[in-house]
C-alpha cells in the first residue's frame, strides 16, 4: 500500500487530467474511476466520491461558458430538469445494484470509454437558434443520458455531444455549454444521495476535486498540442486497462 500522501498525489494529479480531459470533451472519469478504486475504494465509494470533482469542474466550467454567451441558460436549465430524473433513478440504481454486476457493468463501459477517445469529433460549423429548434426527441434522450449519468458518469461527455449535435445541429462550444450546465444540475441531487448512503470518501474525493478545477481552468486557457493529447489517451487507456483486468478478475 503506498503511503497517504503519495495516494493523494495520484488523486490530485489525476483530478488535473480528469479535469482537461473533461472539458475538453470528456471520459475524465474513466481515469479517475480506476484512480479512486486503486486508492482503496469500493467500486460504489470511489463512484460516488467521483461526484465532488464533477461537479466543481462542470460548475467552473458551464459558468465560463454562460459568460463568454455561447449557451442560453434557460434552455440548458430546460434540458436539465428534463435529465434530473434520469439521474435520480440511475444513482438509486447504482447503488442497489450488486458489486459483481457493477464491477463488471464498469470494466465495460471504462473499455468503451477508451475506444471513444480514438473516434475524431468533427464541430459543425453550423450556428443555430437553441429556441427555434423544432426537435422534440432530444427530451426523451435527456431522460436516457441523465439515468446513464446518474449511475456511472464515465463517458457521459462523449454522449452528450453525439446527441446534442444530432438533435440540435450546433456548432462544438455551444454543446460543451450545454453540456456543462446540464452535469452541474444534475450532479448536485445525485451527490446528495451518494451522501445520504455514505458512499463518499471526503479526502480523496476533495483531492480529485481540487486537481479537477487546475484541470478545468486551465484547460479553458491552454490549447492542448496534439501530442499533449495524445499521450494524455495513452495514459487513460493504459490505467483503464489495468484496472479493467483487476475488476473483472480480482
Amino acid at each position: 500500500m503506498l503511503p497517504h500522501w503519495i495516494m493523494y498525489l495520484i488523486l490530485f494529479s489525476s483530478g488535473i487530467i480528469a479535469g482537461f480531459v473533461n472539458i475538453l470533451a470528456g471520459a475524465g472519469s474513466a481515469l479517475t474511476l480506476p484512480i479512486l478504486i486503486f486508492s482503496g475504494l469500493t467500486p460504489a465509494v470511489a463512484n460516488g466520491t467521483n461526484r465532488i470533482g464533477i461537479l466543481f469542474e462542470n460548475v467552473l466550467a458551464s459558468h465560463k461558458f454562460v459568460r463568454a454567451g455561447v449557451v442560453q441558460p434557460s434552455f440548458a436549465l430546460r434540458l436539465a430538469l428534463w435529465a434530473l430524473p434520469g439521474a435520480v433513478i440511475g444513482a438509486w440504481s447504482s447503488i442497489h445494484v450488486g458489486s459483481f454486476w457493477f464491477q463488471r457493468i464498469l470494466v465495460i463501459i471504462l473499455g468503451f470509454s477508451a475506444i471513444t477517445l480514438y473516434l475524431p469529433i468533427r464541430p459543425s460549423k453550423q450556428v443555430i437558434d437553441l429556441i427555434e429548434n423544432k426537435s422534440i426527441a432530444i427530451y426523451p434522450i435527456m431522460v436516457l443520458l441523465g439515468f446513464y449519468g446518474g449511475f456511472i458518469q464515465a463517458g457521459i461527455g462523449f454522449l452528450f455531444i453525439f446527441f446534442l449535435r444530432w438533435t440540435l445541429r450546433i456548432n462544438l462550444a455551444a454543446i460543451n455549454g450545454l453540456k456543462t450546465t446540464i452535469i452541474s444540475a444534475y450532479t448536485v441531487p445525485v451527490l446528495i444521495i451518494f451522501v445520504m448512503q455514505g458512499n463518499i470518501a471526503w479526502v480523496s474525493g476533495l483531492f480529485v476535486a481540487a486537481g479537477g478545477i487546475f484541470g478545468a481552468y486551465f484547460s479553458s486557457k491552454i490549447t492542448l498540442s496534439s501530442h499533449g493529447e495524445f499521450w494524455i489517451k495513452i495514459m487513460v487507456t493504459f490505467v483503464i486497462l489495468v484496472m479493467g483486468i483487476k475488476l473483472w478478475y480480482f
